[in-house]
């Protein structure tokens, strides 16, 4: 029971922090300092994990914290620029990976379980048309991150993750209103990231799970649709992931029973308190 409750608090740790990205997109900066603050609540469908074949739902708690100034921006996490010119820009971004218990997967049944994975490192985004303030973005991103296996007790590094992708961003005009984002890109991720999700040492094998010692490179392409609606204390948010395994250098692994799927979502946040 103790470890069903540590996990999901992981899993609404995880899911408030992605939530927030999606709240957030188009929103507008007007060249001076702002925050807000708000609560809601999402529900996630997700697979257990990249490749997965059995999916969960998960409704999550939603802390909406907003601060943004010339050089920083705390809103789908931390993100402090480093270098910005009219074309290019060097964040500090964050990601993560839900954590799994192996006892609910059929696949990994008798394997460790797989924690929260917290991903942390540089982006560079290159503008390709519009601007990050300008009604609307096309725009270059190549996010580096490192990988940080945690089970809020000890930590372990578990590899690197390279998403080069192309994104368009929509804002609106005014502080209400529908905005959207679309984007794809490709994963790229070493060989000690792709063996914590994929690899099946000697100890692990059964008669139907062959041994497999994943290698770094290709792991999958993605697409992302998000979209939101703003009134003027609410904000109505909506989300699709597609993921393609096709190609990715652990296929083969017996943990992977399915190679496309999607991840949806959807919920509302409530702005209780800001600046303006």
């Amino acid at each position: 029971m103790k470890f069903a409750e540590n996990k999901n608090f992981k899993v609404c740790l995880a899911g408030s922090i992605f939530f927030l990205t999606i709240v957030l997109t188009g929103g507008v900066y007007a060249g001076k300092s702002e925050w807000e603050l708000g609560i809601g609540l999402g529900v996630l469908d997700i697979p257990f994990y990249p490749g997965s074949s059995e999916r969960k739902t998960y409704l999550v708690p939603i802390p909406h914290i907003l601060y943004r100034a010339e050089n920083i921006k705390i809103d789908n996490g931390l993100q402090a620029t480093f270098l910005k010119t009219s074309k290019v820009r060097l964040d500090l971004s964050a990601d993560f990976g839900v954590p799994v218990n192996s006892e609910d997967s059929t696949a990994r049944q008798g394997m460790p379980d797989l924690d929260l994975v917290i991903q942390i490192g540089p982006s560079m985004e290159v503008t390709l048309a519009g601007g990050r303030f300008k009604p609307s973005h096309t725009r270059l991103e190549f996010p580096v991150r490192a990988a940080i296996a945690t089970d809020f007790q000890s930590t372990q590094h578990v590899g690197w993750i390279f998403e080069p992708r192309l994104t368009f961003e929509t804002r609106r005009p005014y502080k209400t209103g529908f905005a959207y984002l679309l984007s794809g890109g490709l994963r790229f991720a070493t060989e000690k990231y792709n063996d914590y999700y994929y690899a099946v040492d000697p100890a692990f094998v059964t008669p139907t799970r062959t041994a497999f010692d994943a290698t770094g490179g290709y792991s999958g392409l993605f697409v992302d649709v998000l979209a939101n609606w703003r009134t003027d204390r609410l904000i109505y948010f909506a989300f699709v992931r597609y993921q393609n395994l096709n190609g990715a250098v652990f296929e083969d692994s017996p943990l992977v029973e399915q190679k496309d799927y999607f991840f949806v979502g959807a919920g509302v946040t409530w702005v209780f308190a800001r600046s303006l």
